[in-house]
């Protein structure tokens, strides 16, 4: 076990808690029944589960600490994400709200809620082993074009 290895194991972990508890505050607003908040709590757990061993090998038996891309620009891009992932769902919510016929309000909701977990697990496996979302990039990019 070398002292680099300890440290990607640390950020590691780090990231991973931080990244799974915003997840987690966030799935009470998202999720639109129960079934699908506790699918997504499984599924998130599960990967956090798979991750920090992951890091655990990484650390005991060399690698540094896996395939965990763990950074602070990925947990900033995930929380930017996350935002804007619930203010467009709380936007698509209130025009539900005031176009549509009573009786297809809660299908409506359903699967626009479902859609919603879809993506706040996409830019979660992004910002945990993809390399963040691109957020960071867009602005490095319009600096260079000047």
């Amino acid at each position: 076990m070398t002292g680099s290895a300890l440290m990607d194991f640390l950020i590691a972990v780090i990231g991973l808690c931080l990244i799974i508890y915003l997840i987690f505050m966030a799935l009470d607003f998202i999720a639109p029944d129960e079934r699908f908040k506790m699918i997504a709590k499984y599924a998130i757990g599960g990967v956090a589960l798979i991750a920090f061993l992951v890091a655990i090998k990484g650390v005991l038996f060399g690698g540094g600490g896996g395939n965990i891309g763990m950074t602070p620009v990925n947990l900033i891009e995930f929380a930017i994400g996350l935002i804007v992932l619930m203010v467009v769902l709380f936007i698509v919510y209130y025009v539900i709200d005031f176009l549509a016929p009573a009786p297809f309000v809660v299908p409506i909701k359903y699967v626009v809620g479902a859609i919603a977990l879809i993506v706040l697990l996409v830019i979660a496996e992004k910002a945990l082993f993809g390399g963040g979302i691109g957020i960071m990039q867009l602005g490095t990019n319009l600096q260079l074009r000047r």
